[in-house]
């Protein structure tokens, strides 16, 4: 739902991105305010997918992009996650300020309830009429009503506290899920990633046992996009990750990493073991052929780059991150639709 964090990229990455980012508000004759520039940096690495599918609708349909239409859509993907989770912060602090009224209120029923009780212990314990007697009887009884029915009160406003506590423990989860998903694939998303790749190496490296990680780059995906269109180019990214999904089903942890790119993490899976599924994989992408069948339109075949990697037991992820990527860099180096080993 929300953004990823930018922090991961390395510097020759972000040098890219600052360079794409800045040619990108350039054609759209923006300037390159602080606000603007969140737009693009989070456009051109493909990281917010929604608001990358809703700049692409708006250019379809201008040719340009105006300040306002910028704000428009800083205000929708940036500013509403922000919205609801104050939504939920606000309406939680209601609920407590609910709580402690009527656990005051309680409070003070039951004192007063303690008080007679009290009082109606000295009366027993001095000489009183029959009549009187039942006088007070009856009082304490009423008092035991009403005491009674403010429990059942308390506890019927607490049934429905819970409730609305739960519904917003849900709403909360829904928020977790979709801020670690990637919205056009339905893959888990680079924020997702690098919480699962720390997790698994330091399971790895404690347990010594075998984990692989896997880079990939769809070829040319540039010139795809360039040649058919950035929806065509959707389509392509979410063919992708249904072949993910089928080739590894529970073997891996498929996610999209950035852009074009995607990341596969392989626990207890050997680098024989990890160059097995990356070839299954990347045959099963290049030998089918893509069509619109609406248009009866032929794209021809999509190839990918793969690079692959196992953990060494004592390195950080980011070094791990560094030798995969290192490999798909010789993967597309070497003539790319091929799967490279780290060093």
């Amino acid at each position: 739902m929300n953004t990823i964090p930018y922090s991961e990229d390395d510097y020759a990455k972000a040098s890219e991105y600052l360079r794409l980012v800045i040619a990108f508000l350039s054609k759209q004759s923006v300037p390159p305010s602080p606000l603007n520039f969140r737009i693009g940096y989070d456009y051109v690495t493909g990281r917010n997918q929604k608001l990358k599918v809703a700049i692409n609708a708006l250019l379809e349909a201008e040719p340009e992009l105006s300040n306002e239409s910028l704000w428009e859509a800083y205000r929708e993907f940036f500013i509403q996650d922000d919205a609801a989770l104050e939504n939920i912060r606000q309406e939680l602090q209601n609920i407590i300020a609910n709580i402690q009224s009527e656990f005051e209120s309680s409070g003070g029923n039951l004192s007063s309830y303690v008080n007679k009780l009290s009082s109606f212990s000295t009366i027993l314990n001095s000489p009183i009429s029959p009549e009187a007697m039942s006088i007070e009887v009856q009082k304490v009884i009423d008092d035991t009503r009403s005491m009674e029915q403010s429990q059942q009160k308390m506890e019927a406003q607490m049934s429905s506290v819970l409730s609305e506590v739960e519904s917003l423990r849900k709403e909360l989860q829904q928020i977790k899920e979709e801020s670690l998903t990637d919205p056009l694939t339905g893959l888990s998303n680079r924020r997702a990633f690098d919480a699962e790749i720390e997790h698994h190496m330091s399971l790895a490296q404690e347990q010594k046992i075998p984990l692989s990680i896997m880079l990939i780059d769809i070829d040319h995906f540039k010139l795809f996009n360039d040649t058919y269109g950035h929806l065509v180019g959707d389509k392509v990214l979410r063919f992708l990750s249904t072949t993910l999904k089928h080739c590894l089903k529970e073997k891996g942890i498929a996610t999209r990493f950035g852009g074009e790119e995607f990341a596969v993490i392989l626990p207890q899976t050997s680098l024989s073991d990890a160059d097995t599924i990356a070839e299954q994989i990347r045959q099963s992408i290049s030998s089918i052929e893509l069509k619109d069948r609406v248009k009866g339109e032929n794209y021809g075949n999509v190839t990918v780059s793969i690079g692959l990697a196992q953990c060494d037991m004592h390195e950080l992820s980011d070094q791990l991150i560094q030798r995969v990527d290192e490999a798909l860099y010789r993967a597309k180096g070497q003539g790319r639709n091929r799967v490279e080993q780290a060093a």
